[in-house]
């Protein structure tokens, strides 16, 4: 795919309303992306994949006779996906089949925006995705999904997986990754690099200052995210995502 062109996107979802919205968000982003098509449940998108070309996967998850993850699971080279629930409990299992991004209901345009250009930059280096009936060379098997990110210190670059980060917290012009381990790494890393590098389907800005590995979270209180036996504020800005994705609103 050529950086400038527009994404080829397939929405696949039961409900009318959702593709109301997105139609709406695409219209007011000509030249970014377009519609290569629209399908009402996850068979009618199996049909449609294996003639049409598709560079993004816009994905319901429950859906009757096949869910969405049982479709991702059946796609032996599937396009990049971004699922839009309004479960945030599938997160987890979406990250770990490579999900690029996690959309939760009622979307705002602002996120949709946010995840387009994601995609975009993400599939500059790439090449076409092609329908499921053309064989792919061995060489062209998708990679696996990462587990880990490399991190500048002081003390060198040091691997880090993303499941034993509890949490980032700015701390003026440097971040903290605090670990399950108890360790406190240093970096010159700014939160807003962070924030592209984690993946979106596992952490979330609740704060200014702080990204939190939701699948670490322990318990609410108050304005308060219990995270590994600490505490993390909960900014009053983002209280409402923190509480769509612990399904609390």
């Amino acid at each position: 795919m050529n950086a400038a062109a527009p994404l080829r996107c397939l929405l696949v979802d039961d409900e009318p309303l959702a593709h109301t919205v997105l139609h709406a968000y695409l219209d007011r982003l000509p030249g970014l992306a377009t519609w290569a098509g629209s399908c009402y449940g996850a068979v009618e998108a199996l049909t449609l994949l294996r003639n049409t070309p598709v560079d993004v996967l816009f994905l319901d998850v429950d859906m009757p006779e096949l869910t969405g993850l049982e479709l991702l699971r059946a796609l032996p080279q599937p396009p990049q996906v971004v699922l839009c629930t309004a479960h945030a409990t599938h997160a987890l299992e979406a990250f770990d089949l490579g999900v690029v991004d996690y959309l939760l209901k009622p979307i705002r345009f602002e996120r949709f925006v946010k995840t387009v250009t994601r995609l975009h930059t993400l599939l500059a280096e790439r090449s076409p995705v092609t329908a499921l009936a053309a064989p792919a060379p061995p060489s062209a098997a998708p990679s696996p999904a990462p587990d880990s990110f490399f991190l500048k210190t002081d003390a060198g670059t040091e691997r880090v997986r993303f499941s034993e980060l509890l949490y980032v917290e700015g701390y003026g012009n440097f971040v903290k990754c605090h670990t399950a381990a108890g360790r406190t790494l240093l970096t010159a890393e700014t939160m807003k690099q962070m924030e592209s590098t984690l993946p979106v389907a596992q952490f979330l800005r609740v704060h200014k200052s702080y990204l939190v590995n939701m699948t670490c979270v322990e318990r609410l209180s108050g304005n308060c995210l219990h995270v590994g036996g600490r505490e993390v504020p909960v900014g009053s800005t983002f209280r409402t995502d923190v509480l769509r994705r612990l399904q609390l609103r």
